[in-house]
């Protein structure tokens, strides 16, 4: 939903855009939404069998409702008599890009993953002449995963993942702490674990609650307020402070004033990171998603972050992060030599381009609908 409303903010000057969910439409296991299911497992910190699940369930099951899903997007093609779809979602895109190929509409896959083993199941039989593929970066588990699905390589563009466009214009470091009242000589940490985090979220603030390094936590709750009421409570050893930020729409304001970032594997918040240049301590505790490891894989490797594997280190770890000059030196070098996200100018060409070479066909109409 994040990647569709950008999508919206970027392009809804130029294209009629319609959000569609062909899952929610489908029955599987008797349940007509079972992806409610997975998102349960994912907030009890069921890692190991949300693993599991979408292994030996989501995925064959989701397989073998590939001609439902190709009627379902043919529909809405007719429906909305789309110029274009774009799929911003795994396990649904072999079947989209038969119905495409069908009613002769371009077929755009914007990656929201570091690693698509979800997403390219079966498109090596895929005939589609319209169809190309962008991607955050060039990984063994995306590019990768694209060729050996004999994706050719001129219908892979590397544009970075979808990334809001606050981001590319975030206000100063100076500005935001005065806004949120952050004294200068503050080093201030952002937690961010997402709705399913809440009890690493309490672990993590309790274990820097005691720090000697003048810390500012910066806690994002979401929704939660039983997690807010739980961290207003943690007390705070002498010099250290703490906001508790519910659901906010600004979330860049907080990457902008913070000095590091504790967060779980997700891409999203990860790329926001990347695109602020912020050193990222990652949570490893827990057994990660499978499709997930891929992020941890990209920041170890490019050096911009390090990995938390107990809540005994992380008082540590967020000294090394904070104070080791070196390292921070080493933290910027890194930075610089990755390449800079392209996706908010890229993606109106790439979609022009695509729906300028489109296959006429009577079932399509000529209004630019995305």
């Amino acid at each position: 939903m994040a990647a569709a409303n950008t999508l919206k903010t970027l392009l809804s000057k130029h294209y009629e855009i319609d959000v569609v969910y062909p899952i929610k439409e489908l029955r599987l296991c008797g349940l007509r939404h079972s992806e409610a299911l997975y998102n349960y497992f994912l907030s009890k910190n069921c890692n190991r069998f949300t693993n599991w699940y979408v292994r030996y369930l989501g995925v064959p099951v989701l397989r073998m409702k590939g001609k439902k899903l190709e009627r379902l997007v043919q529909e809405y093609i007719k429906k909305k008599q789309s110029d274009i779809v774009i799929s911003l979602i795994p396990l649904v895109n072999y079947p989209t890009s038969v119905a495409t190929y069908r009613m002769g509409v371009p077929f755009l896959i914007v990656t929201t993953d570091n690693d698509l083993t979800n997403w390219v199941g079966d498109l090596e039989k895929t005939k589609h002449h319209q169809f190309k593929v962008s991607i955050g970066a060039d990984l063994p588990t995306t590019k990768g995963a694209l060729l050996s699905k004999k994706i050719p390589e001129k219908e892979i563009l590397q544009v970075g993942l979808p990334l809001r466009p606050e981001f590319f214009q975030l206000p100063s470091k100076i500005q935001m702490r005065a806004k949120y009242s952050i004294p200068n000589g503050k080093n201030v940490v952002l937690l961010m674990m997402g709705g399913a985090g809440a009890n690493l979220s309490l672990r993590y603030v309790r274990a820097l609650a005691q720090s000697k390094d003048n810390l500012h936590l910066v806690v994002c709750s979401g929704r939660n307020q039983k997690l807010a009421k739980k961290l207003c409570a943690i007390h705070l050893g002498a010099g250290n402070t703490m906001e508790v930020v519910p659901f906010t729409e600004n979330v860049h304001e907080l990457f902008a004033l913070a000095d590091l970032l504790i967060t779980k594997p997700g891409p999203g918040t990860i790329n926001e990171a990347i695109s602020c240049k912020l050193p990222i301590l990652i949570d490893r505790i827990n057994t990660p998603i499978f499709w997930e490891e891929a992020n941890i894989d990209l920041v170890l490797q490019t050096g911009i972050g390090d990995c938390i594997k107990h809540v005994e280190d992380l008082p540590q770890m967020v000294h090394r992060f904070l104070f080791d000059e070196q390292l921070r030196e080493s933290i910027t070098r890194s930075y610089a030599s990755l390449p800079k996200n392209q996706f908010a100018e890229r993606i109106q060409p790439l979609i022009e381009e695509m729906i300028g070479e489109m296959i006429p066909s009577e079932a399509i109409a000529s209004s630019s609908n995305v």
